[in-house]
């Protein structure tokens, strides 16, 4: 595991070989965290003068808004004010002493002269010399800098004097230089714009990238130039014509990818809880699968999931386990707690909650029966997804129960419905909607308030995310939402990563509900034409109209159908809320009996007229509302019934449709005369 190809990290070599190409550099992403070096973990600080040291450059500054300009040590020091007091000289001069050929900076790991990239292939052949830059730069100019020169300090705080004097020592061709700017994007991206410096910082930035001077490199190597390397957390923050100039090369600094995880962790698997009692074998098989469950994590990260392990009695025999406490904190895993017996009764359970959509419900908990027991395609945890628990797209006409059972599934894993978090996609319409998911980014309005999606999870990793209506989303959100089902995981603006591997993560979709009785104009359409309408129409609308197939791709068998509201579903319905009414009466003293043939009768007429377009919704607003609820309130309120009073709701021959009585033998009279006439029904159309 600690052979050569781990011997720095990966993104380095590649750096090495635009430094190679003569090209000045951005390294972006990961730049907090510790990077590979001669099998050691440095700072990035410490790491990139030792990877220039060992690229040819000789001196070697670094700039900081804090620190201003300033160097290794005193020879470094020296030889960057003979640079720069050569800078006005002629362009060509004659090549240093070989003896004087840059090596790797004093201080660093391992032996005097140690190359991570001596195995990364011969370097590019010699290049061509550059052409003059008598037609680039006027002599007054020159005159101007070496006037400068003399009276310059080598390490100035503010940043024009530094860029002036940074100018200055790239341009000159004796010594082979390089300077790191940290935080570039507070010198000349969007963030420093609010500077009265800024515009005088980009000026001249592209002046230093024009006139970076070509230097003798060391023995059989071939010409290297002066190069700056800007250090930017996010590409985006820097302007464009910078990153995509010629000149400038943008190399990602990446997180530890499977390998170096692995041997990073076989390094302190020892140290862990309980790893004493492990065979090697066993610990050997500990470290892959936690090298794939920490797929994301930073170097920092993976050192401190040791701390984890011995504070939280959870040893790497357990890593999923250990993995979840290390990204989670001191929670309870409702995933691990969920009762084999619960999700054995899922179906009955949401059945009860969800009427009329068999198909879904047994969708929904087959997943949960795979959620809970783990048997997958893989043969051990070595290979396990950090996927959401479950990947839903609901699709069908409107009111048909595709909220209620993200509820009803909220409540039945989470035990909290408030375990669900409804994001409505008709906000998310515009371009910039989706900085609202993970936050904007520096410099931004909104930074500091984080993403509200982002939040949410970092808050409550264990629940149900629901993006309603998505086909209303901007077409751009569409990337978040692919790596959310391929990654499990979106970083905010901060930089901290939230992970959906425990939450439950569902779409839903109006799309083809317009257009089905169109489809189907004879009559009630069965339910396997249901199906295949709307599946077409999510095929037809990831495909021609998003242009995201891949999207479908990932989303798989998690595609689920609902079906239409049809009568007897209205009546298990209707007959739901009644009986919600009947409790509700009960606890206030009244027995209430209704004349429930003549309400299923009303009610499904009702709400088939429209075709069941507004789906179960009217049922209980407005027209059990209006039928029931509110006369059934009014005379209780004129007539004060005793409490054991039996009321009677019965179909009546004018309007409004229902009535209220007294139910025959209760034992109670209406007193005389009533405030409201007996019988009010409250229908209002």
């Amino acid at each position: 595991m600690t052979d050569d190809s781990l011997r720095a990290a990966r993104w380095l070599v590649r750096a090495n070989h635009e430094l190679q190409r003569r090209r000045h550099l951005v390294v972006h992403g990961n730049i907090d965290d510790l990077v590979r070096w001669n099998h050691n973990y440095l700072p990035l600080v410490e790491v990139l003068p030792r990877l220039l040291g060992i690229s040819g450059y000789r001196v070697i500054g670094r700039y900081s808004i804090v620190d201003g300009l300033t160097y290794g040590d005193d020879r470094t020091r020296a030889d960057a004010e003979r640079a720069i007091a050569a800078g006005g000289a002629a362009e060509s001069g004659p090549a240093p002493d070989r003896h004087d050929a840059p090596a790797a900076p004093a201080g660093g790991p391992g032996q005097q002269g140690w190359n991570p990239f001596a195995s990364a292939g011969p370097a590019a052949g010699p290049q061509p010399a550059a052409d003059s830059r008598s037609g680039r730069v006027q002599q007054a100019d020159r005159d101007l800098r070496q006037a400068m020169n003399n009276t310059r300090p080598v390490n100035p705080r503010s940043t024009p004097d530094a860029l002036s004097v940074i100018r200055t020592l790239l341009s000159q061709a004796h010594t082979p230089s390089a300077v790191i700017i940290d935080s570039a994007d507070l010198i000349v991206g969007a963030s420093g714009q609010l500077d009265e410096n800024h515009r005088v910082n980009v000026a001249h930035l592209r002046r230093i990238i024009e006139e970076a001077a070509e230097v003798p490199g060391k023995l059989a190597e071939p010409t290297l130039r002066n190069v700056m390397v800007l250090i930017a957390r996010d590409l985006n923050d820097l302007p464009s014509w910078l990153t995509e100039h010629p000149a400038v090369s943008a190399v990602l600094a990446d997180r530890p990818g499977p390998l170096e995880r692995a041997d990073l962790l076989l390094r302190q698997i020892g140290r862990f809880h309980s790893a004493d009692l492990l065979t090697p074998e066993a610990q050997r098989r500990a470290v892959d699968t936690l090298a794939n469950l920490t797929d994301g994590m930073t170097v920092r990260d993976l050192q401190s999931l040791e701390v984890t392990s011995q504070l939280s009695g959870i040893g790497p025999s357990a890593p999923r386990r250990l993995v979840a406490r290390h990204r989670f904190g001191v929670r309870d895993d409702p995933w691990e707690q969920l009762d084999l017996d619960k999700v054995r009764q899922a179906e009955q359970v949401l059945n009860s909650r969800v009427m009329g959509q068999p198909a879904a419900i047994q969708a929904v908990a087959d997943a949960l029966v795979n959620a809970r027991v783990g048997v997958d395609f893989v043969a051990g945890d070595a290979e396990s997804s950090s996927r959401p628990k479950g990947v839903f797209f609901f699709v069908g006409p409107t009111g048909v129960g595709k909220t209620e059972l993200a509820k009803a599934l909220a409540e039945l894993v989470f035990e909290d419905e408030s375990a669900l978090r409804r994001f409505d996609m008709s906000e998310f319409s515009q371009e910039h909607a989706s900085e609202r998911l993970t936050g904007a980014p520096p410099g931004f309005v909104g930074h500091e308030q984080g993403g509200v999606l982002t939040n949410w999870v970092h808050e409550r990793p264990f629940s149900v995310i629901l993006f309603d209506e998505i086909e209303k989303a901007h077409p751009k959100i569409f990337d978040k939402f692919l790596q959310i089902i391929d990654d499990g995981r979106l970083t905010d603006g901060h930089g901290r990563t939230a992970y959906f591997s425990h939450s439950i993560v569902i779409f839903t979709s109006n799309q083809g509900a317009a257009t089905l009785h169109r489809a189907h104009p004879g009559g009630v359409p069965p339910y396997p034409f249901v199906q295949e309408h709307f599946s077409g129409a999510v095929t037809e609308f990831f495909t021609d109209q998003l242009g995201r197939p891949e999207l479908l791709g990932r989303l798989g068998s998690g595609v689920v159908v609902f079906d239409i509201l049809r009568e007897h579903v209205i009546r298990s319905i209707t007959d739901k809320f009644l009986r919600q009414i009947i409790a509700s009466a009960a606890a206030r003293g009244y027995e209430l009996i209704f004349d429930q043939a003549a309400i299923d009768r009303a009610i499904v007429e009702r709400v088939m007229h429209t075709g069941a377009s507004l789906g179960a919704r009217p049922i209980r607003d407005p027209l059990l509302e209006q039928w029931i609820r509110v006369p059934l309130n009014r005379w209780i309120l004129a007539n004060n019934p005793p409490p054991g009073t039996r009321i009677f709701i019965h179909r009546t021959a004018s309007s409004p449709p229902f009535g209220v009585q007294v139910y025959p033998g209760s034992g109670f009279t209406l007193p005389a005369p009533s405030p409201a006439p007996v019988g009010y029904g409250g229908d209002r159309e």
